[in-house]
C-alpha cells in the first residue's frame, strides 16, 4: 500500500455501459431526480413533462447528462419537448413497465425504446421497439422508426441486462404466452440487441405454470445477470424466481416464493446491488376503486443465498399504502415508489439505504426523498440492470457501500477484491493515483474510485467511496448538579448541562447524550432519556458529545449529581426574658441573648454536622440569608 499523491491528469474509465446512464429519473406526476455521482448528491428536479400512473423510462449519457425520457406513449427530449415523431408509441402510462431504453452497443447516438402495452383488458399491442437518433434535431434527438413489432401480445413486464463485455450485446426480456397471442403467460422471450441491431428471433423459455391475465407487476434481472424475478398481481401463482444464463438468454429453474402477509400480491421487485437479496413491494390488491385507507403494502426481503429462500422472507416495512415499484439507483440505494391509491401519489420516495444488508439492517427510510411539490405514482424508471453490477464495495464496513465518514487524523484502507492478473487504477476527485494494488490507504476527504480491468474478457469493475472528514469535538467538564430534596433521591434534567459541555463549539454541529457508565458512553448504548432520578447519592453521570454527521467522532466527560436533604426546622416556644437587674430594678427594655444555645433544639435529631443555623431579625432576611 502507498499513500495517495496528486497527479495532473484525469482518470476516465471506458465501459460498455455506465452508471451515469441512470443519473436522471422522470416518473410519477411531474417528479424528477438527478443523481450527481461526482458530488454524491441527489436533487429533486422540476419541469419534467411526464405524468404517469405507472410506466416510465429515462436515459442519460455516460457523463450523466439527460438525453430523453418516455411514458411509453410519448418521447420527450432534454428540453421537455416531444421529439419529432415521438408520439403514439405502443406503450401505455398505465402499463407497469411501459418502456425501457437500450443504447445500441458501440454506438453513442442510437437508442432503442422498447415498449409494452397495458395488458389488463386481455388485448394489447404487445412488445414493440422504436429508434431514436440523437444526431438529429441539433442533438435533441428524433424518433426515426416507430412501433416495430416483436410480439403481438405480452404482459406489462420488461427488463434488460448485459450479455457480455466482448460483444457488449444487451438482452431485452418480456413475459408472454407460448404462442405470443393470448394471455396464458408462461413464456419468457429474450431479444438480443447487438451492434447490428435488434435480433427479432428471440430465445424462448417456457414453463408449465401460467398466470392467466396477470399482466401487472415488475420483471427484473439481477445486476450480475444470473437471476430473474417475475411479480404477478392476483391469482395464486404470484412471485417466481428463476436462473438466467446471460450467455444464452435461457431462463430456467423456477422457484415459487410466497409473501405470507395480508399484502401478498407482488408488484414492485428489485435485487440488491450484490445480487444476493430480493426486495418485493406487495399489496392487498383491492383495486383502483378502493379508498386509500383500505390499501396495505408490505416491503419484504428474501435471502437468495439461504438454503430455503422462501422461508428467509423478512418484513422490512408494512403500512397503509398502495402498490409501487422498486428501483436501484446509481448511488447503490433502492428507491420505493409511494402512492396513496391508483390516482393519488405521495410527495416522497422510500429509500433502502443499505440494500446489501440482510434484515432490517438494510435501513429502510419511508419518507427518504422529498419530491414536493410533485408526487410519486406507482412506477419508477427501469434501466439495464448491469449498470448496477459494475460496483464493488471498497469500504467494507457493513454500514454503507458508498459513503465513508471519518474523523480528523484517522486513516482508512479502501479495499477491492484481489483478482489475480487484474489491473487496478485508483483516482481521487478524477486525478489518477500511483497506487496499482487492490487496496489504498487514505487520510483525506474526496471522491475515490477504482477501475478494475480483469484482463480476462469479463466485464470491468468499478468501486467508489465518498470520504468525508469531521472534527472531533471537545467535551468540556461541567459543574456538578446539586439539588435539595426531602429524601436522597430527586429528578434531574441532565440536558441543562448541554451548553456547558459544548462551550464555544457550534451547538448545531453536535449531539449530547448521557449515560450511567463510561463503557456505555464509549459504546453509545443505553443512553438516559427524559428526566433522570438518581439511584445513588451522589451519582456520577457520563456525557458523550458526537458530531451530527459522524457519531464515531466523539468525546466524553463526566460530572456528579447530588441531593442535599432539605432540613426540618423544629419550632421553638417564645423566649421570655425579664428586663430587671440583679436588684430587681427595671432596665431599659433591652437585653442580650445567646441564640446559639437554641441550635440543637431547632435541629432536633438531624445531624448537626450537616447543617448551619443562623438567626435573623426578619423573614425576608431569613429567606435571603442576609443580615444574620
Amino acid at each position: 500500500m502507498k499513500k495517495i499523491f496528486t497527479l495532473l491528469y484525469l482518470f476516465i474509465g471506458f465501459h460498455c455501459i455506465s452508471q451515469n446512464q441512470a443519473a436522471n429519473w422522470f416518473f410519477g406526476y411531474g417528479a424528477g431526480l438527478q443523481f450527481d455521482l461526482v458530488t454524491n448528491t441527489l436533487t429533486s428536479v422540476e419541469g419534467g413533462a411526464l405524468s404517469t400512473n405507472e410506466g416510465c423510462a429515462t436515459i442519460s449519457d455516460v457523463f450523466g447528462d439527460l438525453l430523453f425520457y418516455t411514458d411509453g406513449s410519448f418521447v420527450w427530449n432534454r428540453l421537455n419537448q416531444v421529439m419529432p415523431n415521438g408520439s403514439n408509441l405502443f406503450g401505455d402510462p398505465s402499463s407497469t413497465q411501459s418502456a425501457i431504453i437500450v443504447p445500441k452497443p458501440n454506438d453513442t447516438d442510437i437508442y432503442y425504446v422498447f415498449t409494452v402495452d397495458n395488458g389488463v383488458d386481455g388485448f394489447n399491442f404487445g412488445l414493440n421497439y422504436s429508434i431514436v437518433d440523437m444526431t438529429l434535431e441539433g442533438g435533441l434527438g428524433d424518433v426515426t422508426a416507430k412501433n416495430i413489432n416483436l410480439l403481438p401480445n405480452c404482459s406489462e413486464k420488461i427488463s434488460a441486462v448485459l450479455k457480455d463485455c466482448i460483444t457488449k450485446s444487451i438482452w431485452v426480456i418480456t413475459y408472454a404466452s407460448q404462442n405470443g397471442f393470448d394471455t396464458n403467460y408462461n413464456t419468457f422471450y429474450a431479444y438480443e440487441v447487438s451492434d447490428i441491431g435488434v435480433n427479432t428471433t428471440p430465445v424462448v423459455s417456457t414453463f408449465e405454470s401460467t398466470t392467466t391475465f396477470q399482466a401487472r407487476g415488475y420483471l427484473k434481472l439481477s445486476p450480475d445477470g444470473t437471476k430473474l424475478a417475475c411479480a404477478n398481481m392476483g391469482g395464486t401463482d404470484l412471485l417466481h424466481l428463476f436462473d438466467f444464463d446471460a450467455a444464452t438468454g435461457i431462463v430456467s429453474n423456477q422457484e415459487d416464493l410466497t409473501i405470507n402477509t395480508v399484502a401478498n400480491a407482488p408488484y414492485g421487485i428489485e435485487f440488491s446491488p450484490n445480487s444476493q437479496l430480493l426486495y418485493v413491494h406487495s399489496s392487498n390488491d383491492l383495486g383502483i376503486s378502493a379508498s386509500s385507507s383500505s390499501h396495505i403494502s408490505t416491503l419484504s426481503q428474501f435471502d437468495l443465498t439461504a438454503a430455503n429462500i422462501n422461508n428467509s422472507r423478512v418484513t422490512i416495512d408494512q403500512r397503509q399504502l398502495y402498490r409501487g415499484g422498486l428501483q436501484l439507483g446509481p448511488d447503490g440505494k433502492i428507491y420505493r415508489a409511494l402512492s396513496a391509491n391508483y390516482d393519488i401519489g405521495l410527495p416522497f420516495l422510500g429509500v433502502i439505504n443499505n440494500p446489501n444488508v440482510q434484515g432490517i439492517g438494510c435501513d429502510y427510510q419511508h419518507e427518504g426523498i422529498s419530491l414536493a411539490p410533485n408526487t410519486s405514482s406507482q412506477g419508477l424508471p427501469p434501466f439495464i440492470q448491469s449498470i448496477f453490477n459494475t460496483q464493488v464495495d471498497i469500504i467494507r464496513n457493513n454500514v454503507n457501500t458508498v459513503n465513508l465518514p471519518l474523523c480528523e487524523g484517522e486513516s482508512y484502507t479502501l479495499r477491492a477484491d484481489d483478482y489475480q492478473g487484474a489491473t487496478y487504477t485508483w483516482s481521487l476527485d478524477g486525478v489518477v493515483l500511483p497506487e496499482t494494488d487492490f487496496d489504498l490507504l487514505i487520510d483525506q476527504s474526496g471522491h475515490y474510485q477504482v477501475y478494475i480491468d480483469l484482463n480476462n474478457g469479463e466485464c470491468d469493475i468499478e468501486g467508489q467511496a465518498f470520504v468525508s472528514y469531521y472534527q472531533i469535538p471537545v467535551a468540556n467538564e461541567p459543574s456538578p448538579i446539586i439539588k435539595c430534596d426531602l429524601t436522597n433521591t430527586s429528578t434531574f434534567d441532565l440536558t441543562s448541562q448541554d451548553m456547558d459541555i459544548i462551550g464555544s463549539q457550534d451547538p448545531l454541529t453536535y449531539d449530547i447524550k448521557y449515560y450511567l457508565s463510561q463503557q456505555d458512553a464509549d459504546n453509545d448504548v443505553n443512553p438516559i432519556t427524559g428526566t433522570f432520578t438518581n439511584t445513588s447519592n451522589p451519582q456520577q453521570i457520563y456525557a458523550r458529545i458526537d458530531h451530527v454527521n459522524n457519531a464515531n467522532c466523539y468525546d466524553t466527560t463526566s460530572f456528579k449529581i447530588e441531593v442535599n436533604i432539605t432540613p426540618v426546622i423544629n419550632n421553638l416556644n417564645d423566649v421570655v426574658v425579664c428586663d430587671t437587674d440583679f436588684g430587681g430594678n427595671s432596665m431599659d427594655g433591652f437585653t442580650t441573648l445567646d441564640l446559639s444555645a437554641y441550635t440543637q433544639e431547632i435541629i432536633g435529631t438531624q445531624d448537626l454536622d450537616l447543617y448551619t443555623v443562623t438567626f435573623h431579625s426578619s423573614q425576608d432576611d431569613a429567606d435571603s440569608g442576609n443580615a444574620p
